[in-house]
């Protein structure tokens, strides 16, 4: 069985690292090092996990930044200080089930993969459970070479990964957030992005931790996981500034995967230019969409909906393209404007969302 560098990045995590740090002293299968990068905490942090150092049945190593860096560098940094073959990341504020590393990286010993994710128990801040990231997993357990859905990515705690991912790091740097539209690519974005086009993709939905929301987390956001009706909503009343953003975002991955590429040497070469054509048409795409629903006349935005569905850029069953529902979409909201018959505050939710 591999080696495994759990990766955590701190800050500020006082009020619940020693649970998480406890439950990574419990794992059937212990990690070769923990390796944390602290982004200045002022708290207890650092206390606590010294005195972890002090007890842990396996090698730690804390490096503090000189400056604040961001959950998204620091999380960078930590795996790029990792020393086995895989690496799990791991957040300062949950709860990893017992059998996590074992059952994960026996099933990547097991395959050709370069990530695996996994289920989890989502839980309030007592770690009551609320729901799971059962409306995240990936379509099959064995997902190859560009299969899964550009937009898609796993939360980065449930995530392992081939250390060798790691050698495209100083190109992180050149990364574009999917959905905000300035910053690098958080850690799972990057990974799942890489591992997608470089190789398989594994899927267990088994829960293997306990996902903890509150209102101090770094990546807070209100969970509404189970919430089909705001799932539809969102799908209907996407906004435009969104979709410029993911264009934008998968305009620098086929750069990204171009620069790769780039060295005909590397045995890397194929998949990257494989990679980067997919990823300038699905930027196309979004680009294309955005120009239809600001067409000028219908007959415009007609002719540029026929154009994308002449492209295949609402085909089913293709993670490239948007299928039926986008395409009916499109027709109503974009080429036939039928949000001018909606109500006053219904069509500002459908310009601001």
């Amino acid at each position: 069985m591999r080696s495994v560098s759990v990766a955590m990045a701190t800050y500020n995590g006082a009020a619940y690292l020693s649970e998480q740090l406890q439950s990574l002293a419990r794992q059937t299968k212990r990690p070769a090092e923990l390796v944390v990068t602290d982004d200045g905490s002022t708290d207890d942090t650092l206390s606590l996990l010294a005195a972890f150092s002090r007890s842990a049945p396996f090698p730690v190593r804390v490096i503090g930044n000189d400056v604040r860096l961001g959950y998204r560098a620091n999380f960078m940094k930590a795996a790029g200080l990792c020393t086995s073959d895989i690496v799990a990341f791991c957040d300062q504020d949950d709860v990893w089930l017992d059998g996590k590393l074992q059952y994960c990286v026996e099933r990547l010993d097991a395959s050709d993969a370069l990530l695996l994710c996994h289920n989890a128990i989502v839980t309030d801040s007592a770690l009551a459970p609320i729901d799971t990231l059962a409306k995240d997993a990936l379509a099959a357990p064995y997902n190859a070479p560009l299969t899964i859905d550009p937009l898609h990515h796993a939360l980065g705690f449930t995530m392992l990964i081939d250390r060798r991912l790691t050698q495209f790091s100083p190109l992180w740097t050149q990364s574009i957030d999917l959905n905000d539209g300035h910053s690098n690519e958080g850690h799972d974005q990057w990974y799942c992005f890489l591992a997608g086009v470089f190789g398989a993709v594994l899927y267990v939905d088994e829960p293997l931790a306990k996902y903890r929301r509150h209102t101090s987390a770094a990546t807070h956001t209100t969970w509404a996981g189970a919430s089909i009706g705001a799932q539809k909503w969102d799908f209907l009343f996407e906004c435009l500034p969104r979709w410029e953003n993911h264009a934008l975002a998968f305009e620098h991955r086929s750069a990204i995967l171009d620069a790769i590429a780039a060295n005909a040497a590397s045995r890397h070469a194929d998949a990257a230019r494989a990679g980067a054509d997919k990823y300038r048409g699905v930027a196309r795409l979004y680009r294309d969409r955005v120009a239809l629903y600001r067409g000028a006349t219908v007959g415009t935005r007609l002719r540029m909906f026929a154009d994308i569905m002449a492209r295949g850029g609402y085909r089913n069953a293709d993670v490239w393209a948007k299928g039926t529902k986008s395409a009916l979409k499109d027709l109503l909201a974009g080429v036939l404007h039928a949000s001018q018959m909606m109500p006053a505050t219904t069509r500002t939710k459908l310009r601001g969302y």
